[in-house]
């Protein structure tokens, strides 16, 4: 993807401008609704402030604030911010004085959970347009009544209304991905019989009603979208057809400006921020169709995080605007690159929701695997530190992040690399087609060393007299898998018996020899980085057949959110799963097993190969004859094996670590 961004490529219809109801955007690349649990107890905090400023400094045209609760109700944590209260008008007319004066639109999205929500906060019954539970929440919720529904309609429209008067440019009505309004439209959530059920202009008739009642308070200025769903993708949901439908209806009512397109439902969570393993612009199609059924601008998001994409879809008239939401956390900068002619520079989202939707999908605060500043914003610190000379050892992820954040920052940086090639395990993961775009941050990271001017040297394994000339020394050197079986299934069993039978590998060498792979192979995986199921599926690819044994309750927990997706590829590939099951003893040609649980025998059967994913221990062999060095830093898997994530944030502090200690050193000298 990224080696065709090209610096200097012109897009042209990505970078112009495009009129919605009264308002002109100043290009069409739009940071659609996302939840950030930035703020506090409802109300706009400084790392929101300073987040959503960053984003507006980096050229994007508009700005859809995520998650803003529509009314009480609506309320399902105090990281969101809450539309319908007057308390909150300070911190959004705050937000609004730092987005808008960079020229972008700053619209907030009024959503309302349903039943795809929690009654533990408030302990109130969640509301629904029937009692029917949502497939994952599978709390029963309380069908609304006319009553309520008013009391909803009429707190969207205060929301809108109080807003406005913070200065903001309009509001989003959030009718999409099965949460509270959507549950009205489709025909699988809405059992009801009454005036807003059954027949199209019944269902759609709750979010009519909204967008015609906010129209009556706010300015004729004020803009007014909709997101709905393309598809619900889900059996007797709401189809492609119905989209049409339900487009035409709200477009009638004279009262919208713009449709965001949408898919999905909580029952195929979380497909509308979609993984790797799917295809670039999952929504592309349906938004097409409604494109060509309506006359009001029509935007689409979700797996759009090439420009180059964006642009084509720009061209040919699929859609007016394009949603890059997760590009444009991975690089908030994006678009004044493109406009700059930088396009090379732009850092590319893995979509591997890592840092993303598995933290807010836990009520934790936003997070990016591939941007560690994210949330950070008012604490980098991009001091000069030109002139420092500084050795990296280590071109895995966290070694590449920290020479190029030195380099960034003015230092002359050697990277040493033992491997002929940099990247490390990601580049090794990479090779399985479903985790492919790992290597984009690799591309990415090496680009940057070689704009940089950072001398790459690969092939050798530097020894403490290589770095003797260095100011400051990054040890990023790795980590080893353990060949042992240790695992934490019997943490008192220090060595699996048969361990070190010839037959027995670790997964790294199941990309580094598959031709030494046998045809039946069991993967026995208690890690949390993703290793065994990555290695299975490689596997799978290349013909073997493939049984994961785990100690855990279900394959791949360290996949969170993308679990889903992660079993029905494996599933599909026939990968056979034996969850809460553990080796006992490999033999010459059969394997032993046990319940994790009860511990009764549990035979696995024979095997040509048996590949052990059970973690890895530090490789500091040169961190240990360095030891007591002052110029020396440790990061990345050599101070503690973990994610792609805390290693992309160990290089980044790596160099911010540098940039203090030159500014002591500085403040030091003067004083």
């Amino acid at each position: 993807m990224i080696e065709h961004w090209q610096d200097d490529l012109q897009l042209p219809r990505l970078m112009s401008p495009v009129r919605i109801g009264t308002r002109e955007i100043k290009n069409r690349i739009v940071s659609p609704p996302h939840g950030t649990y930035f703020g506090v107890n409802g109300m706009v905090s400084e790392k929101q402030l300073s987040y959503y400023a960053e984003k507006a400094a980096g050229g994007v045209g508009m700005i859809v604030v995520g998650s803003v609760a529509a009314w009480d109700r609506s309320k399902a944590s105090g990281g969101q911010n809450y539309g319908f209260s007057p308390e909150a008008v300070e911190g959004h007319r705050q937000l609004a004085g730092v987005v808008q004066p960079h020229g972008a639109l700053l619209l907030a999205q009024l959503w309302d959970g349903g039943r795809q929500g929690s009654s533990r906060a408030s302990h109130l019954p969640l509301l629904s347009a029937s009692a029917l539970p949502d497939p994952r929440v599978r709390e029963i919720p309380k069908e609304l009544e006319a009553d309520e529904i008013e009391e909803m309609v009429s707190s969207f429209a205060r929301s809108a209304a109080l807003l406005e008067e913070a200065g903001w440019d309009g509001v989003e009505v959030l009718a999409a991905q099965g949460y509270g309004l959507a549950q009205f439209l489709s025909p699988q959530m809405n059992d009801r019989q009454d005036a807003w059920g059954g027949s199209h202009e019944n269902r759609v008739r709750v979010v009519s009603d909204i967008v015609q009642r906010i129209r009556t308070v706010v300015s004729p200025e004020f803009l007014v979208g909709v997101r709905i769903n393309g598809d619900d993708m889900i059996a007797g949901g709401a189809g492609p057809d119905d989209a049409v439908v339900i487009a035409r209806l709200l477009e009638g009512t004279g009262c919208v400006d713009y449709l965001n397109v949408s898919g999905a439902s909580n029952e195929s969570f979380p497909l509308w921020i979609a993984d790797m393993g799917h295809k670039p612009g999952l929504f592309v199609d349906a938004a097409r169709q409604i494109k060509q059924a309506v006359s009001i601008p029509v935007m689409v998001a979700t797996r759009i995080k090439d420009p180059l994409l964006a642009e084509s879809l720009l061209e040919d008239g699929t859609v007016d605007l394009v949603g890059m939401n997760r590009a444009l956390i991975a690089d908030p900068t994006m678009p004044k690159k493109i406009q700059s002619g930088l396009l090379s520079q732009v850092r590319p989202c893995l979509s591997c929701n890592q840092g993303c939707i598995s933290s807010t999908g836990n009520g934790l605060p936003l997070e990016c695997t591939v941007n560690p500043t994210v949330g950070r914003e008012n604490s980098v610190v991009r001091t000069s530190v030109a002139g420092l000379r500084v050795g990296v050892v280590g071109g895995g992820p966290a070694g590449l992040q920290a020479a190029v954040s030195a380099a960034e920052r003015g230092a002359t940086v050697v990277l040493f690399e033992s491997r002929p090639t940099v990247g490390g395990q990601i580049a090794m993961a990479a090779r399985c087609t479903s985790r492919r775009e790992l290597g984009l941050i690799v591309e990415h990271l090496s680009r940057r060393l070689f704009e940089l001017g950072v001398d790459v040297r690969t092939g050798v394994t530097a020894t403490s007299d290589d770095l003797n000339d260095f100011d400051a020394v990054v040890l990023a050197t790795g980590s080893r898998p353990w060949r042992t079986g240790f695992s934490t299934a019997e943490p008192g069993v220090r060595a699996l018996p048969g361990h070190d039978l010839s037959h027995v590998v670790t997964a790294w060498e199941v990309f580094d020899r598959l031709d030494t792979i046998g045809t039946r192979v069991l993967v026995a995986e208690d890690d949390t980085q993703g290793q065994a199921t990555t290695a299975a599926e490689y596997l799978a690819e290349h013909g073997r057949e493939v049984t994961i044994v785990s100690r855990s309750t279900s394959i791949g927990l360290w996949s969170a959110v993308n679990q889903d997706f992660l079993y029905t590829r494996l599933r599909n590939a026939g990968v056979e799963l034996l969850p809460h099951t553990w080796v006992s003893r490999i033999g010459e040609k059969s394997v032993e097993g046990h319940d994790a649980f009860s511990h009764a025998p549990v035979p696995l059967g024979e095997f040509d190969t048996v590949v052990l994913a059970t973690g890895a221990e530090v490789e500091d062999t040169l961190f240990r004859q360095l030891a007591g060095d002052p110029r020396v830093v440790r990061i990345g898997d050599c101070l503690a094996p973990r994610r792609l994530d805390n290693a992309v944030w160990d290089g980044f502090t790596a160099a911010q670590q540098l940039t203090a200690r030159v500014r002591s050193e500085s403040t030091g000298a003067k004083s």
